[in-house]
């Protein structure tokens, strides 16, 4: 790796890395703030979904500025919406500026994150250089998964939340600084066209997953459900007609008329669905009677083992075997370890749980870091904030899917199988069957993965 690639991985780390705390410490921080605020339990659940929303309505228009105006001012842009975002929650008196600040914040911390892995594909396209690159990028999250969650249940028991969003936006600020010092301007600059397409896109892709998200919570019949579902086909079907019409649209679907890549988006989707820590957190709260705090500290070797597998195992497969090998005998790793989940019982201890959890996040994190690198290998000269930004859907739709289809699955097993009363906990038996119900599930996914990744790489790609 040569020094200006090294920068250019450090300062695509750093700036994503910064970008993931929102996301992994907004959970501890809505029951202090709404209880300061005097805000409802629906206000919470609103703020939780805000930075979502706002996150997949620019995903498809970052991937667009960032191929046309330089990845490096899209990424200053949104550091300051970031920072502003994360500004505007510390001074929130009531649910409209947390609702601006989450949005803004939300919006700016995915911007940075496509535009950050674009950039990085187009900084080491290929050799060892690209397998150091990809999987350092790929232990970023789980860097910070294991500290944040800590580091903000320990501030909010000492002092107030809104200390919490004042230190979002005092790490913002190293952003756009790390971004000057590492990140060259680009060399040229391209007209962005019209960025209504891929804005209605990013709407389309918004609007369906909060209306999954609202079936499972609400019920699929609910008008909330109908009016977000309707909203997401009206918006794709727009995008479809104005690709249709034959006017010069910025939305670029090249790179989805290649079969590989949609192969490798829909194994992004399966992976993502199967590799979730949400189901073990819960068993840890509610089968071993751990506190929130104490869940996520139990999962402290579930985030070391994600690190692991996505800097080390990743990178020792991926030089060894090249990524086509090194991708399908971890995805089907991952799944042999979701099967561990399969030996829980009513008396097993909290040691095993953390224990399975250790394995599949090790595993998961290795196979969606080799994943990560054969979808962006497939990005056309010139787009590969556009590929960033199709794989950042097909990992929301995998979030989504593992809470609603995933999660609906375990907790009908968990309600068809418990003997206490409706409306009760269950059963320790029951959720242990749920925790089994993932590792069953979570094998089938893994295995249909593998199968979606070897026919996406069955032509070489780079390393």
């Amino acid at each position: 790796m040569t020094s200006q690639q090294r920068q250019v991985v450090i300062a695509v780390c750093l700036v994503t890395g910064i970008s993931l705390v929102l996301g992994a410490g907004l959970t501890f921080l809505v029951s202090p703030m709404l209880a300061d605020l005097g805000l409802s339990s629906e206000q919470g659940s609103i703020a939780l979904a805000l930075p979502s929303i706002g996150s997949l309505l620019v995903v498809f228009v970052a991937g667009r500025l960032g191929d046309r105006i330089g990845h490096r001012s899209v990424i200053l842009a949104a550091s300051a919406g970031f920072i502003l975002g994360s500004a505007c929650l510390a001074a929130a008196q009531g649910m409209a500026m947390v609702g601006l600040g989450l949005l803004l914040a939300g919006a700016s911390a995915t911007a940075i994150q496509i535009v950050a892995l674009g950039l990085l594909q187009v900084c080491v396209p290929h050799g060892p250089a690209r397998v150091s690159g990809f999987t350092t990028f790929g232990m970023v999250f789980p860097v910070v998964y294991l500290v944040i969650p800590v580091l903000t249940g320990w501030t909010l028991g000492i002092a107030s939340w809104r200390v919490v969003p004042i230190a979002w936006a005092v790490i913002g600020l190293v952003i756009p600084l790390a971004t000057l010092r590492l990140i060259a301007p680009p060399a040229v600059r391209l007209p962005v066209g019209e960025l209504w397409t891929p804005f209605l896109a990013g709407a389309a892709l918004a609007s369906f997953v909060q209306g999954l998200n609202s079936g499972h919570d609400y019920g699929w019949t609910q008008p909330r459900t109908i009016v977000e579902l309707t909203l997401a086909l009206a918006c794709g079907l727009a995008v479809a007609l104005l690709a249709r019409s034959g006017r010069t649209i910025s939305l670029s679907l090249a790179p989805l008329r290649q079969r590989p890549l949609r192969l490798l988006l829909l194994c992004v989707v399966l992976v993502v669905t199967a590799n979730t820590l949400i189901y073990a957190t819960l068993g840890l709260e509610y089968l071993y009677g751990k506190s929130a705090l104490a869940a996520a500290l139990y999962l402290i070797p579930a985030q070391v083992a994600s690190v692991i597998g996505a800097k080390i195992v990743a990178a020792q497969l991926m030089t060894r075997w090249g990524s086509a090998r090194a991708g399908v005998v971890l995805i089907c790793a991952f799944g042999v370890s979701l099967l561990t989940l399969f030996a829980m019982s009513a008396t097993s201890s909290a040691a095993q749980l953390v224990l399975s959890s250790a394995l599949f996040s090790m595993f998961g994190f290795a196979s969606i870091t080799v994943v990560n690198a054969a979808v962006m290998s497939h990005a056309p000269e010139g787009e590969s904030g556009t590929v960033s930004a199709y794989r950042g859907a097909a990992s929301s739709l995998g979030g989504a899917f593992s809470v609603v289809f995933l999660g609906g699955a375990i907790a009908a097993v968990i309600s068809a199988t418990s003997v206490e009363p409706t409306g009760e906990l269950p059963d320790a038996a029951a959720l242990a069957n749920g925790l089994q119900t993932h590792g069953i599930l979570g094998a089938a996914l893994a295995v249909a993965a593998a199968a979606a990744f070897w026919f996406g790489t069955r032509r070489p790609i780079a390393a």
